[in-house]
């Protein structure tokens, strides 16, 4: 009986060893069997259990997307774009899920994305205008700074794009050759006058002055002779009307016509672009007003007039009125045209020297610190 038992045990200690053998060879089978998929439409074996994100990662080149910048399209994160798709037999798998035999295997790229973008409202600095030449400035307008919306790159910082809110009007200085408290500028009105408008000329250079010639448009056109060796000397050239009009009773179109023409032929003849108008009598009007600002032209009236196209007065008694009413940053209005101005002719250098005795320098308008425009 006992050696029965023995034998029973033996014979099912070896079932026992070959069931176990048996069972393991099941288990190593099944560990390294190799799995058909189809990656991208490449026909691919990789091991069961293989995980779908492995098989893209080994056979396919898709990549997510990046983030770049708004404006010049930088990449500014590599990967931190839409990821990867991936689509097992058509549907929307994840890499974790395994691959299994025959699965067919699509990975599309990601897109790229765009940083997010600020705006933000910003001061803009009045531009700086700049008239006239000379050591010595004045500001005649402060100007006042603008309002724009910028949008930029949250993350570059880059400017996208820049819109005008309330735009900015410029800071205006203008430069002369003296300061404003001393300056005084002469002017001459009704010409270009031959053999009047040539004398004074002389004297202006025999006296080394500058001076502001408002010329009519009907004289350039019979003396435009007179008219460039105006320019020519470096004197400032300014509108006067075409026919000395009386603007401000003028109707809209006579009125244009007045200044535009004249502007035109000043231009024409002497290649000075006039931005001084002054008005026959100083009377404007509001069609008048109009015209300068869409030309871009400024008017200039006069602080001083002795009258000079007065009969009766002697050069001595000219010069006195003129150097006794001049005031800093005054404007004299004189006349190298409309008639005989001789007694005017005569008066000029006491005229000169009585002003600069007083302490005065004598300028341009655009050299002057202020210009009387209106009444």
């Amino acid at each position: 009986m006992r050696m029965e038992e023995t034998r029973l045990n033996k014979v099912f200690a070896r079932a026992l060893a070959v069931a176990l053998l048996l069972g393991g060879a099941a288990v190593a089978h099944r560990a390294y069997s190799l799995v058909p998929v189809t990656v991208n439409g490449q026909q691919c074996i990789v091991a069961q259990g293989t995980r779908v994100g492995e098989c893209v990662g080994r056979y396919s080149p898709a990549h997510p997307g990046n983030m770049v910048s708004a404006g010049e399209r930088r990449v500014l994160d590599d990967g931190a774009g839409r990821p990867v798709v991936v689509l097992v037999n058509g549907r929307v798998a994840t890499s974790d899920e395994p691959a299994r035999p025959g699965d067919r295997i699509q990975a599309f790229s990601g897109t790229d994305v765009t940083e997010p973008t600020t705006v933000a409202t910003v001061t803009v600095e009045p531009p700086v205008e700049v008239i006239g030449a000379g050591p010595y400035e004045v500001v005649v307008s402060p100007g006042a700074a603008g309002i724009a919306e910028v949008t930029r790159g949250a993350v570059s910082g880059e400017v996208i794009a820049t819109q005008t809110v309330e735009p900015p009007s410029a800071l205006v200085v203008k430069r002369s050759a003296a300061p404003a408290s001393t300056g005084v500028a002469l002017t001459f009105d009704d010409g270009p006058w031959p053999g009047q408008t040539e004398a004074v000329l002389r004297i202006l250079a025999s006296k080394d002055v500058k001076a502001t010639f408002f010329m009519l448009g009907s004289r350039v056109k019979v003396a435009p002779e007179t008219a460039r060796a105006v320019a020519a000397a470096g004197h400032a050239i300014g509108n006067h009307s075409y026919t000395h009009t009386y603007l401000g009773s003028a109707g809209p179109g006579r009125v244009r016509w007045e200044i535009t023409a004249t502007n035109a032929l000043i231009s024409q003849v002497t290649g000075v672009e006039a931005h001084w108008f002054r008005a026959p009598g100083g009377i404007l009007g509001p069609t008048a007003t109009g015209v300068l600002e869409q030309e871009s032209m400024r008017s200039a009236l006069w602080t001083v007039d002795p009258e000079d196209w007065r009969e009766g007065q002697t050069a001595q008694e000219l010069a006195e009125a003129v150097v006794k009413a001049a005031r800093p940053g005054g404007i004299v209005v004189l006349h190298d045209g409309g008639g005989d101005q001789s007694v005017t002719i005569e008066a000029l250098p006491l005229i000169i020297d009585g002003l600069r005795a007083r302490g005065f320098t004598l300028v341009t308008l655009d050299e002057l610190g202020s210009v009387k425009g209106a009444w």
